[in-house]
């Protein structure tokens, strides 16, 4: 097409997400690159991964899954469910996750339930020690509780030992009391379970935004809330396998729930309610050995051909090749993360492929010269950049 400029996405190594040798994040060289977060002070972090939670709408697909189901079941009560509309940007650089009243969603006899929100990266990033991050406003109301914790699906498993997966809890918030929780759990949630906690109170904790952080290595956990240590501990035997990340709230009518040393009773509190995070960072000790903090899995085999965007007179053709069958998901978002068009969200075969965005099909897309980003994931390999479709 005469007159389009064409911008080429390329590989550039990086550290492993999930793990995976062979593993790569895109770039555009043509446009200024990503400056990272500052990083915190002491040992020598490296970012690995992050959400600053920009743009409105759904959290970062190729961040994040959403479930959606019952997750507190009570046969005496309202149920407390996990729904994705829970969990949204406010397009000022916020997830937002929200607790509120629904009407009963079930078979029984309820007269209504309640609904939460709930994030994970499982299946799309995981990591073996370093230090995990969020930066958070915390609920003011009693009856449900937000969390920042790391989990592994071996956990369940039964063998005296934390060592083969445990479920790190950062940090627990209750909406009536000034006490965080920090909290092991291994060998699954029956007769065998481990478990190990430390509840400091931290006053005025819940007045404004606070960070609380994780640092994991072969040897200890600390916790720490705003810069200060709060709980040191290798309790269970510190865990060796790699682990997913879940930002999530809970609410219950279960008797254990609504209790004095719990959550107490959600039907005092006022509707709708939320817990907003500013980001979450995660980083690794840049001094470790290569494969040191992160999964051992093998790689899910080879990286795509580069992408490529052309665009020009309110088109941009996308370009690129698969080397094995995979789930791909394109997404176009304006300059401040909102989302366009999802360009594709299929599973695609071996192959060239080819995508054509009009950007004439969106009307609320500006018709001057104007940045957009494309964020999404070629199989397992994340894409994200930047392009220019002129006027």
């Amino acid at each position: 097409m005469e007159g389009m400029q064409t911008m080429r996405i390329d590989f550039l190594p990086a550290r492993r997400t999930h793990a995976s040798a062979g593993v790569f994040v895109f770039s555009i060289f043509l446009l200024s690159p990503y400056a990272a977060p500052a990083q915190p002070a002491g040992i020598n972090w490296q970012l690995t991964w992050s959400d600053e939670f920009d743009g409105t709408g759904a959290p970062d697909p190729t961040k994040w899954d959403m479930p959606e189901y019952n997750r507190r079941q009570n046969d005496n009560g309202p149920d407390g469910w996990w729904l994705k509309e829970d969990s949204y940007l406010d397009g000022q650089g916020h997830l937002i996750q929200r607790v509120k009243q629904i009407p009963n969603r079930n078979a029984d006899s309820d007269p209504f339930d309640y609904s939460c929100g709930a994030i994970r990266s499982k299946g799309l990033f995981e990591q073996c020690y370093g230090r995990f991050e969020i930066r958070c406003k915390l609920q003011t109301q009693q009856g449900w509780w937000s969390a920042f914790w790391l989990f592994a699906e071996s956990v369940f498993t039964v063998d005296g030992s934390g060592e083969d997966g445990t479920e790190i809890d950062i940090f627990e918030a209750l909406g009536w009391t000034d006490q965080i929780g920090h909290a092991l759990h291994w060998d699954g949630y029956g007769e065998d379970q481990g478990t190990a906690g430390m509840r400091p109170t931290i006053a005025g904790i819940h007045e404004g935004f606070h960070v609380f952080a994780l640092e994991w290595d072969e040897n200890e956990y600390r916790f720490y809330v705003d810069g200060e240590e709060t709980w040191r501990t290798d309790t269970g035997g510190v865990s060796k396998v790699a682990s997913y990340v879940k930002v999530t709230t809970e609410i219950s009518t279960e008797s254990w729930a609504t209790s004095e040393y719990w959550a107490q009773d959600p039907s005092e509190a006022v509707y709708p309610d939320s817990f907003v995070v500013d980001y979450v960072r995660v980083y690794q000790d840049s001094d470790s050995s290569g494969a040191r903090g992160h999964s051992e899995r093998p790689p899910r085999g080879p990286s795509p051909d580069p992408l490529s965007v052309a665009a020009s007179s309110g088109i941009a053709i996308l370009r690129f090749t698969m080397s094995e069958n995979a789930d791909v998901y394109l997404g176009v978002y304006d300059s401040g993360g909102r989302l366009l068009r999802i360009l594709i969200n299929e599973r695609l075969g071996v192959g060239a492929h080819r995508i054509v965005w009009n950007r004439g099909e969106d009307l609320d897309t500006p018709t001057s010269s104007s940045v957009y980003l494309l964020k999404g994931r070629l199989g397992r390999h994340p894409v994200s950049g930047r392009f220019v479709i002129a006027k």
